[in-house]
C-alpha cells in the first residue's frame, strides 16, 4: 500500500512564499509595462528635467510619515540618498503605476553600490485624505520594505513643496494630474536630479548610484 507523502509545514511555507514573490513579479511586469502604454501628455504637468543645476534645497517642513509620527523634510531626507515621488491614495489612475515603480526600484536597490544608504520617500499630496493610515495600507499593497517611506505635509505646505520640487513657475493644475517625475537628493538632503514622466527603474537606480558614490 503506497503513502502519499504530505508536505511538511517548512516545505509549505516554501511553496507560499514562492507563489507571493511569483505573483508580485507578475504584477510588476503588467504595471511597468502598462506604464509604457500611457499617454504622457496626460501626465505632463512636470517642471524641469535632468541635473539640477546649482542643486536645491527645499524649504523645511513637517510631514507626519505612515506611522502617525511627526518629522521634518531635511531629517528624513538627511537618512540617506533618496529617491522622492508625490502621489495620493486615493488615485486610481497613475499613482499605481508610480507604485509599481518604486517597487521595481525597490527590489533594485540591494545592487546598488553607494558609501551612503539609499531610500525611497512617497509625499502624499491630498492631507485631507492621505492619513497615516491610508499612507501604510498604500506602502503595504507594493509591499514596502523599511527603506520606503511615506509622509504627508500640512494642507498649508503641499503646494509650496510640489512647487519647490517642480522648479516651474506654472500653475500645478488639477491634483488628478499632478507630476509623476521622480525627484533625486543626495545624502546631504539637496535636491539633484529631476525626472521625466514615469521615467525607467533602471535610469532611477543609474541616478541613486551616482549620487551615493559622490
Amino acid at each position: 500500500m503506497s503513502h502519499q507523502k504530505v508536505p511538511t509545514r517548512p516545505e509549505s511555507a516554501k511553496y507560499a512564499s514562492v507563489r507571493k514573490l511569483t505573483r508580485r513579479a507578475l504584477l510588476c511586469d503588467v504595471a511597468l509595462a502598462t506604464m509604457a502604454a500611457v499617454s504622457l501628455p496626460l501626465y505632463a504637468q512636470h517642471g524641469r528635467m535632468g541635473l539640477v543645476s546649482p542643486p536645491v534645497r527645499l524649504d523645511d517642513v513637517w510631514l507626519v510619515d505612515q506611522t502617525g509620527r511627526k518629522r521634518l523634510l531635511s531629517d528624513l531626507l538627511r537618512q540617506g540618498v533618496t529617491a522622492l515621488q508625490t502621489v495620493y491614495t486615493g488615485c486610481s489612475s497613475v499613482c499605481p503605476l508610480q507604485g509599481a515603480l518604486f517597487s521595481a526600484v525597490q527590489d533594485r536597490m540591494p545592487h546598488i553600490r553607494a558609501r551612503y544608504p539609499v531610500q525611497l520617500l512617497s509625499i502624499g499630496i491630498d492631507p485631507l485624505s492621505d492619513s497615516p493610515s491610508a499612507l501604510h495600507e498604500w506602502l503595504m499593497r507594493f509591499q514596502a520594505g523599511p527603506a520606503w517611506n511615506a509622509a504627508t505635509p500640512t494642507l498649508k505646505d503641499v503646494d509650496r513643496m510640489r512647487i519647490a520640487l517642480s522648479g516651474s513657475p506654472l500653475p500645478l493644475g488639477n491634483i488628478a494630474n499632478h507630476s509623476t517625475q521622480i525627484y533625486c537628493f543626495d545624502a546631504s538632503a539637496m535636491l539633484r536630479w529631476r525626472s521625466a514622466d514615469l521615467p525607467r527603474a533602471d535610469e532611477v537606480c543609474d541616478v541613486l548610484g551616482a549620487l551615493g558614490r559622490t
